[in-house]
């Protein structure tokens, strides 16, 4: 039976391929190292536009070329590939050897820090390079339109989702961001699906909130914890006990 983190594993050696550098060194209780990999991943997809991946890319690329035999022109090759599309962070990365840690790539790529003035972009730009810079906002959309805005640009981007859902709830309406990061922690742990937080936030922009769908909900993780896919903080169940029992226009108190 496969739990969350396998599944989430299965989907990053899906995109970047099996290394060993995503192992945990045969020690269950280390944190897996493909989790901080994956963190860093998304980090330079957000910045794969900038002046610093834009070099570290061709750096990599230009190693590559000129390394290739009985290419005549390699300055001409090299031109081409930094044009293509076709060298994306997976094809960056299946030609160099990893350090030892993400956080050394990183340093690597950023020795004097991100520049975060680098990823803003103007009001008139394309919805994906809105949605790499985490300014892809709601507006006027509805809860599914925004959704699905969000998981189309996340067809191009490939966020993982814990960053996919960051995106989300950063670009909800101040009234719909209330919901997610406030009301909805009162009853929930934080790794709540962005799935289920979605059909939430549906229902509470239709204004039918129920005890019958908080149910639901609850089943849902009651059910998914059964079977070790779903892992809850402490203190998390008592919480939804005390919600079970209560008037839908009332929030938890804490003692």
């Amino acid at each position: 039976m496969f739990d969350d983190a396998d599944e989430a594993y299965n989907e990053f050696i899906k995109e970047y391929g099996e290394r060993y550098e995503w192992g945990n060194e045969g020690i269950p209780e280390f944190t897996p190292e493909w989790e901080d990999w994956e963190d860093l991943f998304c980090e330079i997809k957000i910045y794969w536009k900038t002046k610093a991946i834009r070099h570290w890319k061709e750096k990599i690329l230009k190693k590559f070329v000129y390394s290739l035999p009985g290419i005549r022109n390699p300055a001409s090759l090299f031109h081409v590939f930094i044009q293509s599309n076709a060298f994306y962070l997976p094809q960056i990365l299946s030609l160099i050897e990893l350090p030892y840690s993400a956080e050394e790539l990183r340093w690597e790529i950023w020795p004097d820090g991100k520049d975060t003035d680098e990823i803003k972009v103007e009001n008139n730009a394309d919805e994906v390079d809105k949605f790499r810079c985490g300014s892809l906002l709601q507006d006027e959309d509805s809860i599914v339109d925004y959704y699905s805005k969000i998981k189309r640009c996340n067809d191009v981007i490939k966020l993982c989702k814990n960053h996919l859902k960051e995106v989300f709830i950063k670009g909800l309406t101040p009234k719909n961001k209330h919901f997610a990061l406030m009301d909805f922690e009162y009853i929930f742990p934080p790794d709540l699906p962005l799935d289920v937080l979605v059909i939430m936030l549906i229902q509470v922009e239709k204004g039918t909130t129920s005890k019958l769908l908080l149910q639901a909900c609850l089943d849902f993780i009651s059910q998914q914890q059964r079977f070790a896919i779903y892992k809850s903080p402490i203190g998390t169940y008592k919480i939804l006990d005390r919600k079970r029992k209560m008037d839908d226009n009332r929030k938890p108190s804490y003692i």
